[in-house]
Formats: structure tokens, sequence, C-alpha cells
């Protein structure tokens, strides 16, 4: 297989720039399909001149999606939303979005498509939460349009950019404690944005995952509390953790979900109560020759900045 140049959809997004690093790095031609190209223009650095270039395309226009496509060999959808806004809702994202990128991969006759799903796609009552639903639908409408795809399905994903770690980061310096929703009671195995990013590489080089479904977690399975107390560590806080119920939680993101930017939704809170762990038997990591990398290595380089008195400081409260 010969690929020289690959479109990554939602290429400045959390998990795109971490795939548009590595594939700049690798000496690929990157398009980095994007709603808001000039938004994306942080990319370009990643790459030697015109080796990186955000393109416009939105996922709702397929002829736009189309454009984005043609003249690549390799297609990464790392879309995604998690709150609906205006026409960004999750059946044109998370479905009928996929749709344009597999009957433009098909049209173009690309090589390779690798799609970012998430884990609870399979074995999941999704009647009450819409985002899941989308999810699941969106697999099922690639199938049906590109049957060799590649799905990656992460846990939760942590990394510098991401919301989940540093949303609970910004709580614990808004409140006298630390939330923790479910206690011990859901299980989740976060996985490093850059895992994740090597995971995608490793399908394009390994003509083997053609049409296979890989399930992406980190080393080691955590409780949410057990998440909570990683998380004051690296900020070198002493808070006390107070176990948040489900129903608590799911009134939060019932109201919280019309703020400008939630910090829960419902359907988000809908989903902590679900385990987000590799199920026995699947493939994952190992099978495309990652080693996965703890949180407990990650966290303290980028929550040093929540410490009290600056990231320098070694003081704790």
């Amino acid at each position: 297989m010969s690929i020289a140049q690959v479109t990554v959809f939602g290429g400045s997004g959390f998990i795109g720039r971490h795939i548009v690093r590595r594939l700049a790095q690798r000496g690929l031609r990157v398009r980095a399909a994007v709603r808001r190209p000039e938004w994306a223009e942080f990319l370009k650095p990643m790459g030697d001149v015109g080796q990186v270039v955000p393109v416009q395309a939105n996922l709702r226009h397929a002829e736009s999606v189309l454009m984005a496509v043609a003249g690549s060999q390799a297609v990464i959808n790392a879309t995604g939303i998690q709150v609906q806004r205006g026409r960004q809702r999750f059946e044109a994202v998370h479905v009928e979005g996929v749709k344009n990128i597999a009957n433009a991969a098909k049209r173009c006759a690309v090589e390779r498509l690798v799609h970012i799903s998430g884990l609870g796609t399979e074995g999941v009552d999704a009647s009450e939460n819409a985002f899941v639903r989308s999810k699941i639908a969106g697999e099922k409408a690639l199938r049906e349009t590109f049957p060799n795809a590649t799905i990656l399905r992460p846990s939760v994903v942590f990394g510098p950019e991401d919301r989940f770690i540093n949303n609970m980061a910004v709580a614990v310096r808004l409140a006298p404690f630390m939330p923790a929703i479910g206690g011990d009671h859901t299980k989740f195995q976060p996985v490093y944005v850059g895992d994740v990013a090597a995971a995608v590489l490793a399908c394009l080089d390994r003509p083997e995952t053609t049409g296979q479904v890989f399930e992406l977690g980190g080393p080691r399975v955590y409780t949410m509390r057990q998440i909570a107390e990683l998380i004051l560590e690296a900020m070198g806080r002493e808070q006390r953790i107070v176990n948040l119920p489900f129903s608590l939680a799911r009134l939060m993101g019932l109201v919280g979900q019309f703020l400008p930017k939630p910090p829960l939704t419902l359907d988000q809170a809908m989903l902590l109560e679900i385990d987000s762990v590799v199920r026995p038997g699947h493939q994952g990591l190992a099978e495309l020759g990652i080693a996965p990398t703890a949180a407990e290595v990650i966290l303290p380089t980028y929550l040093d900045r929540f410490r009290v008195g600056g990231r320098y400081s070694t003081h704790t409260v």
C-alpha cells in the first residue's frame, strides 16, 4: 500500500490534532478537514511548509466532504460533538456525516478508512441516550457503505487538551471538595491520546486491520473516585472527595446542558453510569503493537498548572 496523502476529518480537535502531528512526522501530506480552516492554522507548524493544509469541509454537505477526500489515499474520521447546538446535531454529525465520509471514500477509491468511535457502542441499551444511539447508528452506516473501514473504540481519552480530566480539575478549584460522580460504582480504562494517534498509524501500516474493530484502553482500570484521587495528587491538593449519586448528576446535566459551555450534559451524565473498559477477548492496543501509557505518567505533565501558586509550586492545601 502506498499512502502519500491523508485526509483527517476533525483534524483540529482534541484527538485529531495528535493524529495530524503523527502523520506529519511520518512525512505524509495531511489535509485537516474542518469547518473553519482559519481556526486550524495552528496545525501548519506540525509539518514542513505546505505539508499540513487545513481545508474547509462540513460533514452535513456531501460535496465539501468529497472535495476534501479527493486525491487522498487514506481517510481518518476523528469528528464528534458532545453537545447539540443549532444544526450541529448528533444525527447530523455522527450518522449523516459518517455516511458522507464513507460515500466520498468509496467514490474516490480510498485505500484505507479509519473511524474513531467509542466504547459502549455494543451491548448497551441506548434507548435513553441520544449520543450513544448516534454512535451506534454511525458505525452501522459506515459498515453498510465502506465495510473495509477500521473502527477504533477508545475508552475515556486523556491528554493536555481533554475535557474530562481538565473539567474535574477546574471543579476542584471552584469547590471546597472534589466531586466523584458514582464514586466506586462505574469503571473506566482511560487511554492516552498519544496512544490513540499511534493506533491510527498502526492501522494504516497493517493491511490485516482492514475491516477490524479495536477497543482501546489504558493499562489500568479505575473507578471515578480513584480518578479523582489521581487528579488531586497531580494538582498537589488535598481536598476531600465526595461521592455524588447518579440521580444528582442527571439533574446537573439536565440543567447544565443549556449553558453556553456546559460542564456536564444529561447524555454525558448517563454515560458515567456505564463501564468503559475493554471487553475480554477483544482486540486492542496490544494487537497493534502499542504499549499503553499510564495516566500516572501523563497527568502530572498538564495538571501541574492547577497547583496552588502555579505549576512550579510545591505547596499543597
